[in-house]
């Protein structure tokens, strides 16, 4: 939908139809309104009496197959990865062959209320899956409003299902983090020089698993002690991409015990055939998969009988370790994760009250 204003002084209303499988894309205009307001209200009019004839019909399948060729251009492929299974699980079976002028929002309503209920195939999704596979939904039939094929985002008042009585979900990095003692025990118990590398660093520095597993050498500064965090390893995909988000581009200052680990394994490793700086940092010309890590360190958290923790609770070890020295900037901590403040303070919840804590019994005996 566009207006225009002619030379005359005059309204012009202009747009493209929706384009229907194996057909021309069709244009239409409109001259001669005296107001901007008139043009508009005649090209909704317009469009709203093209959308009640058959010609004008376009299905779901069309939209979604139009959005993959734009959608490229914005988004990642592991994002686009996770919508098409989104699309051909859920969203195609339901509405893939109705024409998009047709669904209406009680359907929508009520068929992502039986998602939450019942399941798509006897497979239940969690609360967040069920929010995705909406929000998804809305975004093609956005994408459908924006290009002129629809007048109204029949997903716009639906509301997302929930259980009225249930308690809200603890967001924070609570538990799943471990203090210096318990980090300490845990790595007495590894053996593998490797996986003992890998394992430190992440505390020390707290990057994120994808971080982890893309760093290559021409990324670190071995003078300076520095590494910087420009690319990330998809899980979903098993490419290099860019990192999480924009915060996570950032140059990190690295222990002293680390850099000379580092160092070592570079003064071997660089004596090593067709080694340049692009090698991985722990993997040498391949990368270690985010799987592998993983699947390394749930074995040897299991060994150790320490507290379960995931492998991204280490990030948040290395967080918790940072916060609870009152002496650190939250701005310099958060700049170090990849996050905002908000972010920080959202995530590290249980840190703050310790805080809180440690500042009561600071008044009680003043």
């Amino acid at each position: 939908m566009a207006l225009r204003k002619e030379n005359n002084g005059t309204w012009t209303f202009y747009g493209q139809f929706p384009k229907q499988s194996n057909a021309k894309t069709r244009y239409y205009k409109k001259r001669g309104f005296k107001t901007r307001k008139e043009a508009k209200f005649a090209e909704i009019k317009f469009l709203e009496e093209h959308q009640k004839t058959p010609t004008s019909q376009i299905k779901l399948n069309d939209v979604i197959r139009e959005y993959h060729i734009d959608a490229p251009l914005s988004l990642k492929e592991s994002t686009l990865k996770g919508y098409k299974r989104i699309e051909n699980n859920i969203i195609i079976p339901a509405f893939g062959n109705r024409c998009i002028n047709e669904i209406t929002s009680f359907e929508i309503q009520r068929w992502i209320n039986n998602i939450y209920s019942d399941g798509v195939n006897g497979k239940k999704y969690a609360d967040e899956t069920i929010k995705g596979i909406l929000l998804h939904l809305s975004g093609l039939l956005t994408y459908a409003v924006k290009r002129d094929w629809l007048i109204k985002n029949p997903c716009a008042s639906v509301k997302q299902p929930k259980n009225p009585n249930a308690k809200p979900k603890d967001k924070t990095s609570k538990d799943n983090y471990w203090e210096i003692d318990e980090y300490n025990k845990f790595m007495e118990h590894i053996e593998d020089e490797q996986r003992y590398d890998i394992y430190e660093f992440c505390f020390y520095t707290g990057v994120r698993i994808g971080e982890l597993c893309a760093l290559q050498w021409k990324h670190i500064d071995l003078i300076l002690g520095t590494i910087t965090i420009e690319q990330s390893l998809s899980a979903l995909t098993s490419k290099i991409t860019s990192p999480k988000t924009g915060n996570s581009y950032r140059t990190i200052k690295l222990p002293h015990k680390i850099v000379e680990k580092l160092t070592t394994r570079y003064n071997y490793i660089s004596q090593l055939r067709n080694f340049n700086d692009e090698w991985f940092i722990f993997g040498e010309q391949k990368y270690i998969s985010n799987g592998t890590i993983r699947r390394w360190f749930n074995e040897d958290v299991k060994k150790s009988g320490v507290k379960p923790i995931t492998f991204h609770g280490l990030r948040h070890s290395h967080a918790s370790y940072l916060l609870s020295n009152p002496m650190l900037s939250e701005q310099l901590i958060a700049d170090r994760l990849g996050h905002t403040v908000k972010t920080l303070r959202d995530t590290y919840f249980h840190i703050y009250k310790k805080h809180r804590k440690l500042l009561d019994d600071y008044i009680d005996n003043l």
